[in-house]
C-alpha cells in the first residue's frame, strides 16, 4: 500500500481498538473502491501539446454517488488523490451526508498557465472523465488552485454527454451558472462557525484568543476575516514566501489587499509560524505541515487542521504529550462539502428556491456534526480526531450491515 493512505488509514487502529466491531469497516476502507489515472493532453499557446497525468478516485459508494473536488497541483500523485478520497469519505459520514468520497487532480502547475490554457486545461478534464462524472455517479467540486469558473468550464465540457443534467454533476459553480452564493468562502467561514459551537469544550474565549495562520489562500484569508470579526487577534500569517507578524494584531482585510497586490512585508521564514506562542494555530495550506520532527517545537492551546492532513499521523502522540488540541480536518474543513451538498440538492429538487433557508440548512449540518463528535470526545479520552473517525466509523458501518456486507 502507499505510504499517504497507509498512514491515513493507520489512524484507524485506535479506532477500531476502541471499538472491535468496526473492524471489518476500517478493513473496507484500507483501498479505494476506485482510482482511474488518465493522460490528459493539452493544446499550448504555442500550438505544442503537452501530456499530463490525470486522476479520478471514487474512494466508497456505500452512502451513494462519490463527492469530492479536483486540485491542479504539480505535486499531485495517485497516493495523495486515494488519501483524500478516504478522508473524503469519513468526512461525509461525520456530517450524514447522502454521499462516498472521492478526488481529482491534474499534476500541472497552474502558475504556469495562460487563461486559455487553463480553460482548456478544465474543459479537458471534464471531457476525460465524462464517463464518470453524473450527478447520480461522481460530483465534481473545486479545491486546491480551483476556481468557480474551472467548475464553469467543466459543466460546459459535460454538456455533449449529459444535456442539462451537466450541471448537477459539478458544484462551487458561479451564482449565475447554477451555484450557490453560500458556497464562497464556505470553508473558512465553516471553520469558525464550527469552533464558535465548541469552544466551551476547548476551554477557549474567540474574544481573547491570539490566532496564528499558516496559509493565505482563499481559504487561510477567509478564515482571518471571519475570526478577526469575532473578536480574535490574529498575530500572524504566512504563505510560502514568508511570515508577517504583529503583535498588536494584523488586519485581514489589509493583508489580503497587500497578498494581492504583492505588497506584503515579510519579517520571517514561513516556518517560524508554527513555533509562535499563541493559542490557535490555524493549518490552512498544505497537507504533512506538523510531523513528528517539527512537533516538539509547538507552543499552541489548540490547532486548528483546516488543510487536508495537515498533521502527520507520527505527530500525533507527541502533540498528545503536550497536551495540545487538535480540531481535526475531517470536521473543521466540512463547511465546504456541506455547501457543496446543498447546491447538488437544489439541482435534485429543481431550483434553489426549493430550499428555502440555505443558511440554516448549512449551519445545522455543522452544529449537528460538530455535536455529534463532542459527544464522543470522552469515550476517546480527550482525542477529538478519535472521537471524529469512531463516528464517522460507526455511521458507515451501520450501512454496511444493513447491505448485509459484514456479519451482524
Amino acid at each position: 500500500m502507499p505510504d499517504l493512505l497507509k498512514q491515513a488509514v493507520s489512524r484507524l487502529e485506535s479506532v477500531v481498538e476502541a471499538d472491535p466491531d468496526l473492524r471489518d469497516m476500517k478493513r473496507l476502507l484500507s483501498l479505494p473502491s476506485e482510482l482511474i489515472e488518465r493522460e490528459l493532453s493539452l493544446r499550448t499557446d504555442e500550438g505544442k501539446t503537452r501530456f499530463v497525468r490525470a486522476w479520478r478516485c471514487r474512494y466508497n459508494t456505500l452512502k451513494g454517488p462519490t463527492k469530492g473536488g479536483v486540485r491542479f497541483s504539480a505535486s499531485s500523485t495517485a497516493d495523495e488523490v486515494n488519501r483524500l478520497g478516504f478522508l473524503m469519505t469519513l468526512k461525509c459520514a461525520l456530517l450524514d451526508l447522502p454521499f462516498g468520497g472521492a478526488k481529482g487532480a491534474i499534476q500541472i502547475d497552474p502558475d504556469e498557465l495562460s487563461q486559455s490554457e487553463r480553460y482548456q486545461l478544465a474543459i479537458s478534464y471534464g471531457e476525460l472523465f465524462s464517463d464518470i462524472l453524473r450527478a447520480d455517479n461522481d460530483i465534481l467540486a473545486p479545491d486546491v488552485a480551483t476556481t468557480p469558473e474551472d467548475m464553469e468550464a467543466v459543466v460546459e465540457s459535460l454538456k455533449p454527454v449529459h444535456n442539462s443534467g451537466s450541471e448537477g454533476a459539478v458544484t462551487g459553480k458561479p451564482v449565475d451558472e447554477g451555484g450557490l452564493s453560500i458556497r464562497h468562502g464556505a470553508t473558512g467561514r465553516g471553520a469558525v462557525f464550527i469552533l464558535k459551537e465548541l469552544q466551551q469544550d476547548f476551554d477557549i474565549d474567540i474574544k481573547t484568543c491570539r490566532v496564528a495562520i499558516q496559509g493565505m489562500g482563499k481559504v487561510g484569508l477567509e478564515f482571518a476575516r471571519v475570526i478577526q470579526a469575532a473578536g480574535a487577534t490574529i498575530i500572524a500569517m504566512s504563505d510560502s514566501s514568508g511570515m508577517i507578524s504583529s503583535n498588536d494584531g494584523l488586519d485581514a482585510g489589509e493583508v489580503a489587499r497587500q497578498k494581492a497586490d504583492g505588497e506584503l512585508n515579510y519579517s520571517d521564514e514561513p516556518e517560524a509560524l508554527l513555533s509562535l506562542d499563541t493559542d490557535i494555530l490555524c493549518l490552512a495550506a498544505t497537507s504533512d505541515v506538523v510531523t513528528g520532527e517539527n512537533a516538539a517545537d509547538l507552543e499552541c492551546r489548540l490547532i486548528l487542521e483546516i488543510a487536508n492532513a495537515a498533521i502527520s499521523p507520527d505527530a500525533d502522540k507527541a502533540l498528545a504529550d503536550r497536551n495540545i488540541l487538535v480540531g481535526p480536518d475531517i470536521l473543521f474543513n466540512s463547511g465546504g462539502v456541506a455547501a457543496s451538498y446543498l447546491e447538488w440538492l437544489s439541482f435534485c429538487k429543481g431550483g434553489a428556491d426549493k430550499l428555502g433557508d440555505t443558511e440554516a440548512m448549512w449551519q445545522d449540518r455543522l452544529t449537528s456534526a460538530a455535536g455529534s463528535v463532542a459527544a464522543t470526545v470522552d469515550e476517546c479520552n480527550g482525542d477529538w480526531r478519535s472521537a471524529a473517525l469512531i463516528y464517522a466509523l460507526r455511521d458507515l458501518n451501520a450501512i454496511a450491515l444493513g447491505q448485509g456486507l459484514f456479519d451482524a
